[in-house]
């Protein structure tokens, strides 16, 4: 390939982990190629809940005084088995929530504003890390020693790089923006339902002149994602909107071992970086996106381009430490033998769920979260027993985190 452009870092998605990357590096003084398939504004697939955790990580890139486009911002939850209402908090801690098609807009143009070059509606075609090129659809090709992957969870750099991701992990959610004018309840904070989806849930997000009604879980337990959302949506909002549904793959758990190689390091979605158990990705996006431009910068200080992803992998693990702690939690809440004594407990009182806020607000870590929920459920302990008497199957499941459990 010859070179048309030369940059020192090409960013390949402008998502929230590619634009925080981008930043980054541009106010270190790198030229900066963020690369997007789509033209901003662009829709994207989300529940746009902001966490006190995630706006600490946006301000950790942007700034204090970064101003994200927040459309409602709640203090409180409600937690539902199908439809009956299990349990309601007020006035806790606050949780903002935003439109992707608003806040990823704003973060690009925030990365542009601080030198790095924006190139919408150009999807890379291909890439040779051994020449450290990439082609753009529209022709043209760029020179660039680091390549950032942040391009979603169906990566192209990733699957380029040869870098596998477990499909078996996958989730899919589907989701539909219903103006607030077609529902007859008023809805002030997140409901989540359980119940409705096998090794998943049902949400509806408040903003602020529609209401994000979405489902999500394993695909493998979910054959039928759309037959299921038909049957959630009147329970949560009174009728199956009109409005469009959308759909796409979600990383669950199954986040890289191997983010990258070398001078090319994966990012957010791209790594599979989505909280196991409630789905939170923008955190970690933006966390991730600030720890890869800084092993680019660090790489380069040492003038070996190859050590970025060294540098990378040990900020890297302290994200997806947090995620194997997620995943005891993720098996309690929703395998088939303590689903219900969990659902009990969360009935029970407000602190699970207050716990969980803490969670999100970051004042507390998945570790002493899931030693307390367990704690909590472990309390109907006589129950499972009776609940593994009367429903162990004939043959033994398999072992690890099954669909069919």
């Amino acid at each position: 390939m010859v070179a048309s452009e030369r940059f020192d870092v090409a960013v390949v998605g402008a998502g929230p982990a590619g634009s925080s990357a981008a930043a980054v590096l541009a106010d270190a003084g790198l030229h900066v190629a963020l690369i997007d398939k789509a033209c901003f504004p662009r829709d994207k697939l989300c529940g746009g809940l902001l966490s006190q955790r995630g706006t600490r990580a946006l301000r950790s890139v942007f700034g204090a005084q970064c101003d994200a486009p927040i459309e409602v911002t709640a203090s409180g939850a409600a937690v539902y088995l199908k439809g009956d209402e299990l349990i309601r908090v007020r006035d806790y801690k606050r949780m903002h929530f935003t439109s992707r098609r608003q806040f990823d807009a704003h973060l690009a143009g925030l990365a542009a504003a601080r030198g790095a070059e924006l190139i919408e509606g150009n999807a890379v075609t291909a890439i040779d890390f051994a020449h450290e090129t990439v082609l753009l659809s529209d022709g043209r090709t760029l020179s660039a020693p680091f390549v950032i992957g942040a391009d979603g969870a169906a990566s192209r750099t990733r699957k380029q790089l040869g870098v596998p991701m477990d499909r078996r992990g996958f989730a899919v959610g589907l989701e539909a923006e219903v103006p607030r004018t077609d529902v007859a309840r008023d809805v002030h904070d997140p409901e989540i339902y359980f119940g409705i989806a096998e090794w998943g849930y049902g949400w509806v997000f408040p903003k602020q002149r529609t209401l994000t009604v979405g489902i999500g879980g394993l695909v493998e337990a979910n054959p039928d994602m759309r037959a299921l959302f038909r049957e959630f949506a009147p329970m949560a909002i009174g009728h199956v909107p009109a409005q469009p549904v959308c759909g796409s793959p979600i990383p669950f758990g199954n986040y890289l071992a191997q983010p990258g190689r070398g001078s090319t390091l994966l990012i957010g979605d791209a790594a599979g970086l989505v909280e196991p158990l409630t789905g939170e990705g923008i955190a970690f996006a933006i966390q991730s996106g600030l720890h890869a431009a800084r092993a680019v910068i660090e790489a380069r200080r040492c003038n070996v381009s190859s050590r970025a992803f060294e540098f990378y992998l040990r900020d890297y693990r302290s994200i997806v430490r947090e995620f194997d702690d997620v995943r005891l939690l993720r098996r309690l809440v929703f395998s088939r033998y303590t689903k219900r004594l969990f659902l009990r407990a969360l009935s029970r009182g407000d602190k699970l769920v207050l716990k969980h806020m803490d969670v999100l607000a970051g004042d507390l870590d998945y570790r002493d979260y899931a030693r307390f929920a367990l704690a909590q459920t472990l309390t109907h302990l006589p129950g499972i027993v009776r609940a593994i008497a009367t429903s162990a199957p004939s043959v033994s499941p398999r072992r690890g985190e099954s669909p069919r459990h």
